[in-house]
């Protein structure tokens, strides 16, 4: 097959607290009282926010810290505090009970450091003796219908969703209302999109798309950033010797292989730019990752609507907002790091500067023009059979045994239910279509199955909305 993607405490922030992250996410853990299953969690990150549209929030797990393979700790439904009470911060724990999501109740934008209190469902023995802490920033992206696809020529000609009208013509974008089912046919009212020779890369156009397939109306939180190398690093360095080789991102290929800078030294596994996109990442690679932080992967349907938010602002829409790649300045460096991504650049962050740091509708980041954005696709039948489960947290020899994911065949070429949005930067040659910048409605590849290591592969996870969110 051929490769086509080739061509508040309201004050300064603490110092890096002992389970620091990548960028300003710091995070540590410690038993309070081990009879009642009471942990201390001390928690920082930068440039948090809520507003009238929306919040960001962080995904907080814990685990073992001395076996990795031991799973997540599971959290009760009640019982949790701050400890810092005058904050507007909540906790709010998760269904499944797998983790808790530490977000802002009021107007806000700036800096944060807290210490929480989680209640743990195991007690007294049964607990480990030293606990680690799993922190991932996310955005919430409110429940609502959207505008799915365009009605751009030069979209719909790379594949892009569109309502049919009478006769069969595109006729708009397609409006998804609630989670129903979707008929994809070319009859009016259906959704429906163009494949030309390339339905291999754009979807078999069958249906239709079951109501179970997350499609984006429902709420949900989204990482804020792809996944970064220093994250991808402590995952490795957390895992069962035997299980490391796996996921190791070793033996890569091309002139870009330095950009990936984790490596394994005597010092361990390290990755020298920390906050760097983590690339070169196989489907299996990221998946794993998203299983072990209890998250899930993202849709097609899921992608559009964190991008552009309830409603398309013009044809041939980029996420930011309008249909020009002038004036982002948040573009991909030589070394595969991102410009203006410190702290300081996205302090800066508001409606009126998204275009010039790339940040979505709703302040999602690098969404378009960084490392491609794997997502499972409505294109196929493997695809449109995901239901959304959570991973668990638990891997079945570094790999992602969570049922109704996509997985890499024997070949370990192809993933059957992925496809990619968003472009990437490959540093030459005219830019196009999917180079460096993609529109939110472009599909070129939305069905595409390649689901190896490549410099331009990245990840990016989801995790539905608990009930109580956003209330």
């Amino acid at each position: 097959m051929s490769h086509p993607l080739l061509a508040l405490v309201l004050a300064l922030l603490p110092t890096a607290l002992p389970g620091a992250l990548p960028g300003s996410l710091n995070t540590s853990a410690k038993l309070l009282d081990r009879e009642k299953g009471l942990v201390q969690v001390d928690l920082s990150w930068s440039n948090a926010w809520f507003n009238d549209r929306n919040h960001d929030a962080i995904w907080l797990t814990l685990r073992d810290a001395s076996n990795g393979a031991a799973g997540v700790l599971e959290m009760a439904q009640e019982g949790h505090s701050l400890i810092d009470e005058a904050l507007p911060l909540r906790i709010l724990p998760s269904a499944d009970g797998l983790g808790v999501f530490v977000e802002l109740t009021q107007q806000f934008r700036g800096d944060l450091s807290t210490s929480i209190q989680l209640q743990l469902e195991k007690k007294g023995s049964d607990l480990p003796e030293q606990l680690a802490a799993w922190a991932v920033e996310m955005v919430f992206i409110p429940g609502g219908g959207f505008e799915l696809g365009d009605d751009h020529p030069g979209v719909i000609n790379k594949g892009g969703f569109y309502a049919v009208g009478e006769g069969g013509s595109p006729a708009g974008p397609f409006k998804v209302s609630d989670e129903s089912a979707i008929e994809v046919a070319e009859t009016a009212g259906a959704l429906y999109y163009q494949v030309g020779r390339n339905a291999e890369y754009i979807g078999d156009r069958e249906g239709p798309i079951p109501a179970s397939f997350p499609k984006g109306s429902a709420a949900f939180y989204v990482m804020k950033y792809e996944l970064r190398q220093g994250e991808y690093a402590r995952f490795l360095r957390s895992l069962p010797e035997a299980d490391v080789s796996a996921r190791m991102l070793e033996n890569l290929e091309g002139k870009e292989a330095d950009t990936c800078s984790i490596s394994q030294g005597d010092d361990g596994i390290r990755a020298a730019a920390p906050e760097r996109p983590c690339n070169y990442l196989s489907w299996d690679d990221s998946s794993a990752w998203t299983d072990y932080l209890a998250l899930r992967p993202l849709t097609e349907f899921e992608f559009e609507k964190a991008a552009r938010g309830p409603e398309r602002p013009m044809a041939g829409d980029f996420p930011w907002g309008n249909a020009s790649r002038e004036g982002v300045e948040r573009i991909v460096e030589k070394t595969r790091d991102l410009a203006l991504a410190s702290s300081a650049d996205e302090a800066t962050l508001m409606d009126e500067t998204k275009v010039r740091l790339a940040a979505s509708h709703y302040w999602v980041m690098d969404l378009s023009g960084s490392v491609w954005e794997r997502v499972i696709s409505a294109g196929n039948p493997e695809g449109r059979s995901y239901v959304g489960t959570h991973g668990d947290g638990v891997l079945a020899d570094g790999f992602a045994d969570t049922e109704g994911w996509p997985k890499l065949g024997a070949d370990g070429q192809e993933a059957a239910g992925i496809g990619y949005r968003g472009g990437a930067e490959y540093f030459g040659g005219t830019p196009n279509e999917t180079n460096p910048f993609s529109c939110v409605g472009t599909r070129q590849y939305g069905a595409w199955a390649g689901g190896f290591r490549y410099k331009t592969y990245s990840a990016r996870a989801c995790r539905t909305a608990p009930a109580a969110a956003r209330k």
